[in-house]
């Protein structure tokens, strides 16, 4: 009976485990010319220990803001406006506020902690 349990035990954490989903990767690019796969409406930003493709200033990729494996900010000091995204995502989504200060800009997007700024 105890081996039935333990099967059972260590089968149900098995499946729990599986479940379990890793961060989305936050996606870098090479900021050399010809190998940069940042879409035409981003720019390839030095964030500090790597290099992500960002929107332009009041744009993001997609009117979902949650989707942190599609745009993401950052809590980079003065950067948090900028919305990060994967290579070649296009950002053609006005933010809710594209011409508020740099502090409401584009705020509505998540602000993601799991990448490193």
């Amino acid at each position: 009976m105890h081996i039935f349990t333990l099967a059972l035990i260590i089968g149900t954490a098995s499946l729990v485990a599986a479940n379990v989903k890793p961060p989305p990767p936050c996606g870098t690019c090479n900021p050399v010319s010809g190998k940069n796969r940042c879409d035409v409406t981003t720019s390839c930003i030095n964030t500090g220990t790597s290099f992500h493709c960002a929107c332009r200033a009041g744009y993001k990729a997609s009117q979902n803001n949650n989707d942190v494996s599609r745009q993401f900010r950052l809590p980079m000091p003065n950067y948090e406006f900028l919305v990060f995204v994967p290579e070649n995502t296009a950002c053609n989504t006005l933010c809710n506020n594209p011409f508020g200060m740099p502090s409401e800009l584009c705020n509505e997007v998540k602000l993601y902690n799991q990448c490193p700024a």
